[in-house]
C-alpha cells in the first residue's frame, strides 16, 4: 500500500509539474514527460501485479490533464507496458547507453501510439505532421531524463513508511 500510495504522489507531482512550471520548457511541442520515464521504469522493473494497476493511475491521470481525448495516454501507457513485457527477456537494458537507447524508442512508440489514437478518435490527420517533427527531439530528452529519473525512482518505490518516519538518531559527543 506504501508502495502505490508513494507511486501515486510522484505521479500526480509530476503531473502538477508538467503542466504548470515546466510547460513550455524547453519549447511547446516538446516537454519533459516525467510520467513516460515512470511507466518505462515500472515495465521495466516491476512484477505485473505493483506495475499495471499504477500505470493505469497514471494513464487516467495523465487523460484528465490533457486536452486529448479521454483514454489516449491509458491505452499508449497499456501498449508500451504490453511491449516492454514482450521484449524484456531479448533485450539489455541495464546499462547506461542501453537505457537511453531503449528510452528513445519508447519515447517514439508513446507518440506514435498516441497519434494513431487521436486520428481515429478524431478522424482527422492533422497530428501526424506536429508530432512527426518533435519526435526525435521528444526521444532524446526522454532519454535524458530517464538517465536521471529511473534511479531515482528505483531508490523511491523502496520507500516505506519507516524509513520515512524512523529518527536517525542522535550524534552525542
Amino acid at each position: 500500500m506504501t508502495y502505490f500510495i508513494l507511486m501515486a504522489f510522484y505521479g500526480l507531482l509530476a503531473l502538477v509539474l508538467e503542466s504548470t512550471w515546466l510547460a513550455g520548457l524547453p519549447v511547446e511541442t516538446i516537454r519533459f514527460d516525467f510520467v513516460l520515464v515512470a511507466v518505462a521504469a515500472l515495465s521495466f522493473y516491476q512484477e505485473p501485479l505493483r506495475a499495471v494497476s499504477l500505470i493505469i493511475f497514471f494513464g487516467i491521470m495523465s487523460d484528465i490533464v490533457s486536452g486529448a481525448p479521454f483514454a489516449v495516454s491509458t491505452i499508449s501507457y497499456l501498449v508500451i507496458y504490453g511491449g516492454i513485457r514482450l521484449l524484456i527477456s531479448k533485450i539489455s537494458f541495464q546499462g547506461g547507453m542501453a537505457l537511453v537507447f531503449w528510452m528513445g524508442i519508447i519515447s517514439i512508440e508513446d507518440k506514435l501510439v498516441s497519434m494513431l489514437l487521436l486520428m481515429a478518435l478524431t478522424g482527422t490527420a492533422d497530428y501526424p505532421s506536429v508530432m512527426i517533427t518533435s519526435m526525435p527531439a521528444q526521444a532524446v530528452l526522454d532519454a535524458a531524463l530517464a538517465l536521471v529519473m529511473i534511479p531515482f525512482l528505483r531508490w523511491y518505490w523502496e520507500l516505506s513508511w519507516e524509513k520515512i518516519t524512523k529518527p536517525k538518531g542522535l550524534v552525542l559527543k
